[in-house]
């Protein structure tokens, strides 16, 4: 599940960086294969309750796996929502730095998610934390570019809705990010049995 929600949000950065309609489509129809993997993993860990009843730390590592089921759902849902967007734009093209600046910043969302998710399979408390730390990163750009484009609003009038879709798309990605946040959270209390807590850039 963690592969195919990371390959859903890369097909729907690279369907808005090529203004590529069918590819943003298909992310959208795969959508639903997400949402029958988490309906049948959430049923799995209740089975699980039902039938053997954990305790204690079992049972808080079977909720982990829920909580982590239910954030890459969410990642799932927020590319289905850029791959919408991509579809509403018109044929007008985005400044170049702009669209350098929102796939540079995806890039890293998505390199987010992927060590969450190993972090999670590997129970690596060191990667976690990682995860944690360059989430701070990823906020400074959304807002970095969140200004940009607001200020190219007031620029060009008859734009004005493509970058509304832009703006959203940027949001969603930095969403994405906060997902992984989660599930590098939960993989940490998972190999360690402690919450994260603060992290710096010095650890």
């Amino acid at each position: 599940m963690g592969d195919f929600a990371i390959s859903q949000f890369s097909d729907a950065i690279r369907a808005l960086m090529d203004r590529d309609s069918e590819l943003a489509t298909r992310v959208v129809d795969q959508d639903r294969m997400i949402d029958a993997l988490r309906r049948d993993l959430s049923a799995s860990a209740a089975l699980v309750i039902v039938k053997r009843q954990p305790l204690a730390s079992d049972l808080d590592e079977v909720l982990a796996d829920l909580r982590i089921v239910e954030d890459l759902e969410r990642v799932g849902d927020l590319s289905k929502n850029i791959a919408r967007r991509v579809r509403s734009l018109s044929a007008g093209a985005f400044p170049q730095e702009i669209l350098t600046g929102f796939d540079e910043m995806s890039q890293r969302c998505i390199a987010q998610v992927r060590n969450a998710v190993e972090a999670f399979m590997h129970r690596n408390a060191g990667q976690a934390r990682d995860v944690k730390m360059l989430d701070d990163g990823i906020d400074q750009e959304h807002h970095s570019l969140v200004d940009q484009i607001v200020g190219l609003m007031g620029e060009s009038r008859g734009e004005v809705a493509d970058f509304v879709h832009l703006l959203f798309c940027v949001k969603n990605a930095e969403r994405i990010a906060d997902h992984a946040v989660n599930i590098a959270e939960a993989a940490h209390l998972k190999s360690t049995g402690k919450p994260i807590g603060p992290v710096t850039a010095l650890g």
